[in-house]
C-alpha cells in the first residue's frame, strides 16, 4: 500500500485526478477536480499519483462542495443540484409530505435515463434509479 499525506495529487480510475484532503489508517477523503469530496477505504482504494505538485489551498481547510458532487462533508443531500454516487440528481423540494415523518418529497432525476421520480429527503444519498437501475419504486408527488 502506498502512502498518501494531506495535498497530494492522485488519479483514480473513476473520478480523475485530485487532491488528497484527509488520510488516516482507515479513510481518506479526495476532492476530486470533476467528480467532488468523495470517502474511500484507505486500504481499498487503487490511486496512483499524477506527478502534479500539491495545489495551493487544498492541504488545510476544506474547499467549497461544488454542486453535483457526491459527498455530504459539508452541505446537504438536499440541495438543488446535488448528485449521488449512482447519478441521481437532487431537482426540487415539493411541499408533499414523504411516507416518513418530518419529511418531505424531493424530486430526482436519473443522469443515466433522465427519469423523475419522488424521494424522501433523508435517502437521496442512496437512491438508485427505480426505471434503469432498479431501486425503489419512486413517491408520489
Amino acid at each position: 500500500m502506498t502512502s498518501w499525506n494531506k495535498g497530494d495529487r492522485v488519479a483514480h480510475a473513476s473520478y480523475g485526478s485530485g487532491t488528497v484532503l484527509d488520510v488516516n489508517e482507515q479513510h481518506m477523503v479526495i476532492h476530486f477536480d470533476d467528480a467532488g469530496r468523495r470517502t474511500f477505504a484507505t486500504p481499498l482504494v487503487v490511486l496512483e499519483a499524477t506527478g502534479e505538485s500539491p495545489r495551493p489551498g487544498l492541504t488545510g481547510k476544506l474547499p467549497p462542495m461544488p454542486r453535483g458532487s457526491g459527498s455530504t462533508l459539508d452541505g446537504s443531500t438536499t440541495t438543488v443540484g446535488f448528485r449521488n454516487a449512482n447519478g441521481q440528481t437532487v431537482l426540487r423540494r415539493t411541499n408533499v409530505s414523504g411516507n416518513v415523518p418530518g419529511q418531505h418529497v424531493y424530486v430526482l432525476m436519473c443522469g443515466h435515463c433522465s427519469h423523475e421520480y419522488g424521494a424522501n429527503g433523508f435517502d437521496i444519498h442512496l437512491r438508485k434509479c427505480p426505471s434503469c437501475m432498479g431501486g425503489q419504486p419512486g413517491l408520489d408527488y
